[in-house]
Parts: C-alpha cells; sequence; structure tokens
C-alpha cells in the first residue's frame, strides 16, 4: 500500500510537472508570435471597391496557430458602421513565416448614405480586431484603432449658369460647365449625362459624354445641349447623371430668368 501511494504521488508530481512545462512553453511560444500590418491598398475589381491589406504572420513558437481571424471594420465619425469584412486562416505551422492578404469587398452602394461620401471628403475611424486560437488551448486576439482619410470621387461637383443661344425658331443651344476633382484613390470611368428639363417637367434636350479622371485629378467639361426652343420656359431645370462602374450619382439645379 505505501508504495502504491508513493508511486501515485511521483506519478502526479510528474503531470504537474508536465503540465507547468506545456504552460510555460504555450506563453513562451504566445510571446513569440510576431504580427507586422502593412500599408492597404484600394483596388477598383468590377463593380466593388477592394480593400486589400498584407499581414505577416511570424510563428516562431513551438506550436500551431489555428482559426486566424482577421477583422476590419469601418465606422464614420458617429460611430455608424460603414464597412464589415473578415479573413479566415485555418493553420500557420509552428516556425514559419506567412504573409496574409485581407481582402474586403466594398459595394459603394451598399455602405449607409454612400452618395453624401461621393461629393464629400470625410476622416473614417478603422478597427481591427485580431483572432488566433494558440496550440489549439490559447485563444488570443488583439484589436487595434487607427483613422483613414477619404477622399471623394465627385469632390466639390460644380454646375454652372447656363447660357442660352437661340440657333433658329426651332432650337436653341445651352451651354454650361462641370467641374469636380476626383479625390479618390481610385480612376474614375464612366459618362456624365445632361438633362434639360422646362418648368413643366418636360425633357428638352440631352447630352451625354464619356469621362476618363484619374484619381487626385481635376475635371473640367463644356456641355452644349441642343435644346427645343419653342418650349423653353422662364425657369429651367438641369438635371446631372454620372455613371460609372462603381457609383451612380445624380443631382439638379433650377435656373430662372430666361
Amino acid at each position: 500500500m505505501r508504495y502504491s501511494l508513493r508511486a501515485l504521488r511521483w506519478a502526479s508530481i510528474v503531470l504537474w510537472i508536465c503540465f507547468f512545462l506545456i504552460i510555460v512553453t504555450v506563453v513562451y511560444s504566445a510571446f513569440n508570435i510576431k504580427v507586422e500590418v502593412g500599408d492597404f491598398q484600394i483596388l477598383a475589381e468590377n463593380e466593388n471597391i477592394v480593400w486589400a491589406q498584407p499581414f505577416v504572420i511570424d510563428n516562431a513558437g513551438f506550436y500551431d496557430v489555428s482559426d486566424l481571424n482577421i477583422t476590419t471594420i469601418l465606422k464614420d465619425t458617429n460611430g455608424t458602421i460603414l464597412i464589415k469584412g473578415s479573413s479566415h486562416i485555418d493553420e500557420i505551422p509552428k516556425k514559419e513565416c506567412s504573409t496574409v492578404w485581407h481582402n474586403v469587398s466594398i459595394n459603394l452602394e451598399e455602405i449607409p448614405n454612400y452618395q453624401i461620401y461621393l461629393t464629400n471628403d470625410a476622416i473614417f475611424t478603422i478597427e481591427q480586431i485580431i483572432y488566433l486560437n494558440f496550440a489549439k488551448i490559447l485563444p488570443f486576439s488583439v484589436k487595434v484603432n487607427s483613422t483613414m482619410a477619404w477622399g471623394a470621387p465627385l469632390y466639390n461637383l460644380s454646375i454652372s449658369r447656363p447660357s442660352v443661344q437661340h440657333i433658329n425658331s426651332t432650337h436653341s443651344n445651352v451651354s454650361l460647365n462641370v467641374s469636380f476633382e476626383n479625390h479618390s484613390p481610385i480612376s474614375l470611368e464612366g459618362t456624365v449625362k445632361i438633362e434639360i428639363l422646362n418648368e413643366y417637367g418636360e425633357k428638352i434636350g440631352v447630352e451625354e459624354k464619356s469621362i476618363s479622371v484619374l484619381n487626385n485629378s481635376p475635371y473640367e467639361e463644356t456641355m452644349e445641349i441642343l435644346v427645343d426652343a419653342s418650349k423653353i420656359t422662364s425657369y429651367i431645370t438641369v438635371k446631372v447623371s454620372f455613371e460609372t462602374s462603381l457609383f451612380s450619382y445624380e443631382t439638379e439645379v433650377q435656373y430662372g430668368g430666361y
């Protein structure tokens, strides 16, 4: 009986030593995980904008990393969530360094009140959460907050007062300038359409042009619209519509004294 108790005591000691060593190596390994966050890129892909950001995970510990999850949340100044996206990696083996690309696909038209951000620059809050499971027994997470400047693709959109030149008894020419600055990080490709309506809501002239504006570049164009002279009224409305693969935008301005 005495020998059995002694053997049990030694077995218990050995188990506690093993457990302690496992805990020590797990904690040591956890502190030897290095995460480097690279600069994000904004890319255009079909009808979406893609947020692409590299994360370098150096697992220098003794155990594999599993269930790596990276989540990015973009908020406006009021705390409203505009975008949320996650990337998942099943496993990063021990003693390996891996580069993980965290890609978030963004449809501008799904962002709450997205049209505000087409003509106005803004500052957004970025919340990034990295979660992983170490050695399948030790969950770990870290949250990083930062800010980013948003550049509007149609910043300072301006439509000049139209001038009307009578050509003959049936037609007149309406001339106006459309200008804006593309502050966004991507080039703008699409069309701009001008519609002229009289005070009764009748469409009396239409003109459409292709646009191609590099990022951080201005745009200015004089539009000439042929209209039905017999339907011009004292007040006219200019409706401007932009169509691109990324968004649609429409605005209108009324002018009088014609």
